[in-house]
Formats: structure tokens, C-alpha cells, sequence
């Protein structure tokens, strides 16, 4: 498996140990061994949820898989829509409060 350097060293820092990195593929059985001269990190997917890794050869596999170390948000599309939809919302009840007004003069 190939794994994007750049992007592993911004959220796991560099690989101190110099071990290789295994080929886990999408083994089940796979363990993850502890460093204990690496400090967890905490990853986050598209989804939402967490992960705290403790070793630079996991951070690197989930990283790879798509997990990062920045908080990413659902919400950053959905925000503007929301206002767009409030905003036509009360548009349409100015206007219609217009016409009332108006057939009632």
C-alpha cells in the first residue's frame, strides 16, 4: 500500500522509529502495537466520529484511509442553504403580508 507522506507527517508527525510501514490492507486481525514514545493523536472522519491512535504506523493507516487531524464539519454547505431557505421564507410572508394590506385598503 502506498501512503502520501505529506499528508501522514501534517497529522502524525514523522516516523521515529523508521520501521516500515506494514501492508494491513483491510486485515481484521491486524494489532496495533502501543509506542510508547508517540504522543496520541486524535483523528476525525467525514462522519464525525473520533479516534485516538498510539502509534505512528496506525495514525499512518487511518490517515490513509481518510482520517485527519482537523475537525471536519457537515455543516460548512448546509449553513448558507438554511439561511437561503429562512430568507425566501420571509420573503414570501412580506409579500403576501403586501397583498393583504394592499386588498384591504
Amino acid at each position: 500500500m502506498d501512503i502520501d507522506i505529506n499528508l501522514v507527517e501534517k497529522s502524525c508527525g514523522s516516523n521515529k522509529t523508521g520501521a516500515p510501514f506494514p501492508d494491513i490492507g483491510s486485515d481484521p486481525n491486524f494489532i496495533f502495537e502501543n509506542d510508547p514514545f508517540f504522543s496520541v493523536v486524535t483523528l476525525y472522519d467525514v462522519d464525525g466520529n473520533v479516534i485516538n491512535v498510539n502509534s505512528w504506523i496506525e495514525c499512518a493507516h487511518y490517515v490513509n484511509g481518510g482520517w485527519s487531524s482537523a475537525v471536519q464539519s457537515g455543516f460548512v454547505g448546509t449553513i448558507p442553504l438554511i439561511q437561503l431557505t429562512v430568507l425566501l421564507y420571509l420573503g414570501y410572508g412580506f409579500l403576501k403580508y403586501l397583498k393583504y394590506k394592499k386588498n384591504n385598503e
